[in-house]
């Protein structure tokens, strides 16, 4: 932002305003290039007003002076009207990416209506003042000739630049203070251009400037006389349906959807993160590892079913009494329970510490013969039952 003092402040029109500004002693230069905006704003009784959008109407070669144009229609640009000279504006800028490339255009057209003349101003005196090959060809849409802001200096421009050439489209009434001036009647058609151009669309460039409707229905003419997207730049002077376009976009423009990307994409990227780290490790997810505590039991329990079921049967030689087949299948009993309960515990205290056990080796409850009751007779001989 720079501060410029107000050298004065003309109504070239009865509906036209030049601001003329003046840098202040011993600041930088305010660089931009022809065809460009600024933001400009001031204090008007007292009190700050807000920033308003205008382009640029000198020359980028008019190095410490800055002309605005504007229609005094609404309260800021009536405000603008009474500023006084030494009067301090603010200035912002430049934004817009509706230039003229003079080492790129060797053919363009200026299409202007109204205010949207202002623009293009600053490119005809820039190509003048640098003595530009560029050739120029500029239609200029006014309702009279009375609102045709911008005269004279459109005339010294067209006299001293052999490249130049203005043709004033007057709407409606006299058009004898033009006289000399190359003018057409009516609003801007084809057959005006046709016959300014040879019918020649080739190889040129349009610049379109001015009020949408304007701007909509030339654009329209182009396209019919098959003018591609790219040879066509716009810029919408007032708001409405018809920004601009074209193969240069504006700084701002591009810097908002920028960092907007950036910011979509940094955001994408920590979301990412956060679910990564919120993921277990891809090793829990093994089967093998995803519970080692059962798996270990029931391979322990397996190892102890097999020993038991392998221990020899019980001794088949029994006594025959009664009492010696109870005791021998109560001590089966014991047995068979005593190893069931062994391999429970077994099982138990291996889930339990996760400790790898040597396996127990239950054996069967040998038979005992019960005792014999011996009875020897009178004669000698002794029987054992």
């Amino acid at each position: 932002m720079q501060k410029y003092i107000v050298k004065s402040a003309n109504q070239i029109t009865d509906t036209t305003l030049l601001l003329n500004l003046e840098q202040k002693p011993g600041k930088a230069p305010f660089l931009y290039r022809p065809g460009q905006y600024a933001a400009i704003s001031f204090y008007h009784k007292g009190r700050p007003t807000p920033a308003r959008c205008f382009s640029i109407v000198s020359s980028p070669t008019d190095q410490g002076k800055l002309q605005f144009g504007m229609r005094t229609k609404g309260h800021f640009t009536k405000s603008a009207a009474k500023l006084k000279p030494g009067d301090l504006v603010k200035v912002r800028g430049p934004y817009g990416g509706f230039v003229l490339d003079i080492a790129d255009s060797d053919d363009v057209v200026f299409l202007a209506g109204g205010i949207g003349v202002t623009p293009f101003m600053s490119m005809v005196s820039y190509a003048t003042s640098t003595k530009s090959s560029t050739k120029i060809t500029m239609f200029y849409s006014c309702q009279t000739q009375d609102d045709v802001p911008f005269l004279d200096e459109l005339r010294a421009d067209e006299q001293q630049n052999p490249n130049l050439k203005v043709i004033y489209v007057i709407g409606g009434g006299v058009t004898d203070k033009l006289a000399g001036l190359s003018v057409a009647s009516g609003h801007l058609s084809l057959d005006i251009i046709n016959a300014a151009l040879n019918n020649n669309y080739d190889n040129r460039t349009f610049y379109v400037c001015g009020p949408p409707p304007y701007m909509n229905a030339m654009a329209k003419s182009l396209r019919q006389k098959g003018v591609g997207k790219n040879s066509i730049i716009t810029e919408a002077f007032a708001q409405g349906s018809h920004p601009q376009t074209g193969k240069v976009q504006s700084w701002p423009y591009n810097i908002y959807v920028l960092g907007a990307a950036s910011l979509v994409l940094g955001s994408l990227a920590v979301t990412i993160s956060d679910m990564i780290k919120t993921l277990p490790p891809q090793s829990l997810l093994n089967s093998a590892n995803l519970s080692p505590t059962l798996t270990s039991s029931n391979s322990r329990q397996r190892d102890l079913d097999n020993l038991v079921n392998s221990l020899p049967p019980l001794a088949s030689s029994a006594p025959s009494t009664a009492a010696v087949q109870a005791s021998d299948q109560a001590a089966q009993n014991d047995a068979a329970a005593s190893a069931t309960a062994a391999a429970a515990a077994a099982a138990a205290s291996a889930s339990a510490t996760k400790v790898v056990s040597t396996p127990v080796v239950v054996r069967a409850p040998v038979a005992v013969p019960a005792p014999k009751t011996c009875t020897t007779t009178q004669s000698g001989v002794t029987t054992c039952v």
